[in-house]
């Protein structure tokens, strides 16, 4: 599986755009990220968010589309229902759809998120 469908870009530039971004949408209130000094406790931790994409996709309980850990966080974002993190499958938070986000804020986390090993 490639790792990513987006070249990374692995400058400070990218990290602060998406940190932006996620700090902005308050993401940090569902999920804890070290970098974002957010603690969030009603969803899935995100410290290894550019691992764990890759991972995600190889699971037999995944029924996305996504094929790579770009496509997985980008459907994440979108398309959140597609696949429930174990142990959050009964959550009563469920992560809405942020379908109102521009095309380049949802790169902007997923290149930020990417780079969360």
């Amino acid at each position: 599986v490639e790792e990513n469908a987006l070249p990374l870009n692995d400058s400070s530039e990218a990290v602060t755009a998406g940190l932006k971004v996620y700090k902005e949408q308050y993401c940090g209130i569902c999920h804890q990220l070290d970098v974002a000094g957010t603690g969030g406790i009603f969803g899935p931790e995100q410290n290894h968010a550019g691992t764990f994409a890759g991972e995600r996709i190889k699971n037999p309980n995944y029924h996305g589309q996504a094929s790579t850990a770009a496509e997985y966080l980008r459907e994440s974002i979108l398309e959140p229902a597609a696949y429930f993190v174990e142990g959050f499958e009964q959550s009563a938070h469920h992560m809405p759809p942020y379908t109102h986000l521009s095309d380049d804020q949802i790169d902007a986390l997923v290149q930020m998120l990417l780079q969360q090993k």
